[in-house]
């Protein structure tokens, strides 16, 4: 019976332990669980960056357009074709041109003509006027006849200058039909690569805007000079200057990195969608770097700008940093009408979260740069960021045992660790 007795005993009191360690293991999870990530403030780099999509293009490329319009008769390139300034591209239709040419100089030979003619006219008139000017003034003719004689020098003289306009009118017409005739064969402007044949044999060139079909022929490329043409927000074109470095990756080209510098930023806005504003910027290509002759116009290109860097600096987490809105008095007091938003910390000493003012400098996707507020050493709150948003200041809080800083070089290991 004792030794029962002693079973149930040692028993009970091994249930006993298995159940207070069950209460601490669930107790301490629930208490874990409940408790605010953190990290400690320390220093390292910070490199600011904007990246942004775009495509591949050379920095000069001309679009080939006709100033007449014709059938196309011979395309003299193919596409992908590399031409010197001043090589035949196109050939349009001539006999339409050449006819017009034809009529307009005949026109011209009848006007030259008739103003001949009228010149002499002008001249007899005058010699007319003269003499009867005399004789009037004699009083050996009429006031009627004197009268008549004026009018027709007058008319004569008329006569004369509509015919030379028309001269001019006529030698203008000359003139912009051979313009015209001249035009109906296309040149490269510039010496490069036919990027873009858009035309071919037989159809119709139209002059006109380029948006139209059939205004662009062909696009000339010089490849000697590519660039990545991306897209930034306007949020963020504010932070870019010339020549900032940038690295340019290129969706045919896996793993290859492209070195460049910032050419061109955009002065005004491209419309995307109903609320975004997107500015246009051009980096410019290391034109040494290898695969680089590989590169095609069109090709889809992500581009990374350095925009600031910062070396041994203080960090703060970027998920601590809260957005407060100031008072309206303290608004006024600085001459605002509605009051500001300022940066805030919660940081952690005795138990309690002190809502800390922050002065921030440039950032990365991790942390801010501090400028001032903080000291190196102190903790900070990180999360979760529904509870920080809600904190008040000396709220008591309790923390997690491990840092985020600890949490992730644990998580490395852990993934170092598996084969």
């Amino acid at each position: 019976m004792a030794s029962r007795n002693m079973k149930l005993v040692i028993g009970g009191a091994v249930a006993l332990v298995v159940l207070i360690g069950l209460g601490v293991a669930f107790g301490g999870a629930r208490d874990e669980d409940s408790a605010f990530a953190w990290d400690t403030l320390g220093r390292g780099d910070i490199r600011e960056t904007i990246v942004a999509s775009g495509e591949i293009q050379a920095m000069t490329r001309i679009n080939v357009g006709t100033s007449v319009m014709g059938e196309i008769k011979t395309l003299h390139v193919k596409d992908g074709q590399d031409v010197k300034a001043g090589d035949l591209l196109v050939t349009i239709d001539q006999e339409r041109l050449k006819q017009g040419l034809i009529q307009a100089e005949a026109a011209l030979v009848g006007q030259t003509k008739d103003a001949a003619r009228l010149e002499g006219t002008q001249a007899k008139a005058r010699d007319t006027f003269r003499r009867l000017e005399t004789l009037y003034g004699q009083g050996l003719i009429s006031e009627e006849d004197f009268r008549q004689a004026r009018l027709n020098r007058d008319s004569a003289e008329f006569s004369f200058q509509t015919a030379q306009t028309a001269v001019q009118q006529g030698q203008a017409n000359v003139a912009a039909m051979r313009d015209a005739l001249s035009k109906s064969v296309l040149v490269a402007p510039i010496p490069g690569r036919v990027t873009g044949l858009k035309a071919e044999k037989g159809e119709t060139a139209i002059p006109g805007m380029s948006n139209l079909p059939g205004a662009v022929l062909m696009v000339i490329s010089d490849m000697s000079d590519l660039i990545a043409e991306i897209k930034v927000n306007e949020s963020e074109v504010v932070r870019l200057k010339l020549s900032q470095p940038a690295q340019v990756t290129v969706e045919s080209f896996p793993g290859k990195v492209f070195q460049g510098k910032v050419r061109e930023i955009a002065t005004a806005a491209e419309k995307i969608g109903q609320d975004s504003n997107m500015y246009k910027v051009k980096v410019a290509l290391d034109m040494g770097a290898e695969s680089i002759d590989r590169l095609r116009p069109g090709m889809s290109a992500r581009a990374v700008v350095l925009t600031a860097e910062a070396k041994n600096v203080l960090r703060v987490p970027l998920q601590s940093v809260l957005e407060r809105e100031g008072t309206l008095e303290d608004a006024q007091k600085k001459g605002l009408l509605s009051p500001e938003t300022r940066s805030i910390v919660m940081v952690h000493k005795d138990g309690r979260a002190s809502e800390r003012p922050l002065k921030t400098g440039i950032a990365n996707t991790n942390h801010y740069e501090v400028k001032e507020g903080l000291a190196e050493g102190e903790k900070v709150l990180t999360g979760p960021i529904r509870k920080l948003k809600e904190m008040k200041d000396r709220a008591s809080v309790k923390l997690k045992l491990k840092s985020d800083t600890q949490l992730e070089q644990d998580a490395r290991k852990k993934k170092g660790a598996q084969p």
